[in-house]
């Protein structure tokens, strides 16, 4: 099986390179000193320009000599928006074939590593929390069922013989941070505070998440390039949350915001929380956890002074519109 030779920085691919996480990883991981490749099919427009690097490929387009002298690749392309999977679950069928052309190429270039994005979603409701890893998967939406089926893909690779890659699964918990889109709840409150005011809470708002800050988890990522091979590894704080919660903390720092209610969406999830005693063992991380007031508060404040708001068109109607692809 090749291996990463011990003392040389490795050469790393990302997919999904101008997406929220991608766009972070990639500049820690240049910042480490490793020479990284960064494609993405930016069929989603992304909400900062793409870094001047970047290949626009789409993940089914790549080739063995795309992924030559590769040491590590990092596959985050997805589709990822829960609601929209049960409006074109067939659309979801991509991230299978993508992960399945990935793993072939990777395996025909003899690519040593191989790190497969997953989801805290393909719990479902999970029977005790916090959830560690050897948990049932359960998935309650096309998006999930896809990622389980992305992770069965990464699996059957990894226990063929003749593959030569080491392949983790990454199950992240509610990333979230500057940069996101305002499709998931932190950065959707943010913009309906600075635009029209309203927090948009779907449901009770007593769902509770496992919220870990951008910063945090790529740290981890970066770990990963070093880490002890493992089969599948959480990503998460350890700790929940509720909408609520989430919505006095922004509430507390823009007063005039107000509550507005909408419907749950289908078969919303109880609570999400990860069980973090293999992430504990596989990292440490160089600076205490950025805590959730303070991640919000960041967030809040890139949305205010990073001028996404103007380059867009305010108001919030062309950054919420549902990103439908194909």
């Amino acid at each position: 099986m090749p291996e990463i030779k011990q003392g040389k920085k490795p050469t790393v691919l990302v997919t999904g390179g101008a997406g929220f996480i991608g766009r972070h990883l990639t500049a820690a991981l240049r910042s480490a000193g490793m020479t990284v490749h960064s494609v993405d099919d930016l069929r989603v427009k992304p909400l900062a320009d793409p870094d001047g690097s970047l290949v626009r490929k789409s993940v089914r387009e790549l080739t063995p000599d795309d992924v030559s002298g590769v040491d590590v690749v990092y596959h985050l392309a997805s589709d990822k928006s829960v609601p929209l999977s049960f409006v074109q679950p067939l659309q979801y069928l991509d991230n299978l074939e993508s992960t399945a052309h990935l793993m072939r190429v990777c395996a025909d270039a003899a690519v040593p590593r191989v790190l497969i994005a997953s989801t805290c979603e393909v719990y479902g409701r999970a029977a005790r929390l916090p959830t560690e890893e050897s948990a049932p998967l359960a998935p309650l939406s096309p998006y999930a069922a896809s990622k389980v089926a992305m992770e069965m893909v990464a699996r059957t690779y990894q226990e063929c013989a003749d593959s030569g890659t080491d392949t983790t699964v990454v199950r992240f918990f509610n990333v979230y941070g500057p940069g996101e889109r305002p499709d998931a709840v932190i950065p959707g409150f943010c913009l309906g505070a600075l635009t029209d005011g309203s927090l948009c809470v779907e449901g009770s708002g007593t769902q509770r998440r496992d919220f870990s800050y951008i910063d945090d988890v790529v740290d981890q990522l970066v770990q990963l390039t070093a880490a002890a091979p493992v089969p599948v590894v959480n990503i998460g704080s350890g700790v929940s949350a509720s909408v609520l919660e989430i919505a006095a903390i922004v509430r507390e720092l823009c007063p005039s915001a107000t509550v507005r209610w909408t419907r749950s969406r289908p078969n919303e999830i109880p609570e999400f929380r990860s069980d973090i005693s293999l992430q504990r063992s596989l990292f440490s991380l160089r600076t205490p956890p950025v805590g959730l007031r303070e991640g919000v508060e960041r967030t809040l404040r890139w949305w205010s002074e990073s001028g996404v708001l103007e380059r867009h068109g305010s108001p919030a109607g062309s950054l919420l519109r549902p990103q439908l692809i194909g």
